[in-house]
């Protein structure tokens, strides 16, 4: 995927890192994340896993959890201490999210989880599928805590999907479509970003993707023969819940300083 990228905690992003997230809506980083922490996450989620399921044996994990979507998101853990230092604790990560956000961020009580897409008995390629979250964030986290291949399930986004989807809403941060959620999916803008190519991420252990809240975005098809393990959590600024259900602003990067340049 490229060389490693190390964070200057003076200047986390570059100028031209941040012009790729302001126009794409994404953004990969290298190598951010603690070995120790993703060894110990590795641990917590075979050790929850359901016992068909052998750490030792990778035929055990072939089309696993087909009835939904080949996908297992393991929250239980996610309160934990250890949990919320791998993603929100991580200096680089605080130094990225403070340069575009500004420096008052949401502590969080937990973070979203491990999310696992198995590989698939059926080997061809499919078609991708986006989305849009509900719930009300600024910047999205992805985190890979093994080695992503490609074709191996990784984080997939639609690049500058987020600036067609920005204005169908109600509100700044919360999901309000403004036709109605139906209408959306059916709307000029969202065909538009159907006829996008998806980019399917991939990597290495402590590799991040960056995101924004309004991306389109899905979990890719893994015809790999390991397990997708990713970690997620979603950035947001201290005045989140005050602004959240204001109109959206016509500038959608007024609640980015590091983008606007407020």
């Amino acid at each position: 995927m490229g060389e490693k990228v190390r964070v200057d905690m003076k200047q986390p992003l570059s100028a031209e890192q941040v012009s790729f997230f302001r126009d794409n809506g994404y953004l990969v980083l290298r190598g951010v994340l603690d070995p120790e922490l993703m060894a110990q996450t590795r641990d917590a989620w075979w050790d929850a896993a359901p016992k068909e399921l052998k750490r030792d044996d990778p035929n055990s994990w072939v089309g696993a959890f087909a009835d939904s979507r080949f996908t297992w998101k393991y929250r239980d853990r996610s309160f934990e201490p250890w949990m919320v230092e791998l993603l929100y604790g991580n200096p680089e990560l605080q130094a990225v999210a403070k340069q575009l956000l500004g420096p008052e961020l949401k502590v969080p009580e937990r973070i979203r989880g491990i999310y696992c897409v198995f590989p698939d008995t059926d080997k061809q390629p499919r078609k991708a599928h986006f989305h849009v979250d509900a719930h009300a964030f600024h910047l999205g986290v992805v985190g890979y805590v093994d080695d992503v291949p490609p074709d191996g399930g990784g984080f997939t986004v639609w690049p500058g999907s987020h600036k067609h989807f920005y204005h169908l809403f109600k509100t700044a941060y919360t999901f309000n479509p403004v036709h109605g959620k139906e209408e959306m999916w059916d709307s000029d803008e969202s065909r538009r970003v159907q006829q996008i190519d998806p980019v399917h991420t991939f990597g290495s252990a402590g590799d991040v993707v960056l995101w924004h809240h309004r991306m389109g975005h899905g979990a890719g098809h893994n015809r790999s023969s390991q397990v997708r393990q990713a970690v997620l959590y979603d950035f947001c600024r201290a005045d989140l819940d005050a602004v959240q259900d204001e109109p959206p602003p016509d500038d959608m990067w007024r609640d980015w300083p590091g983008i606007s340049g407020g």
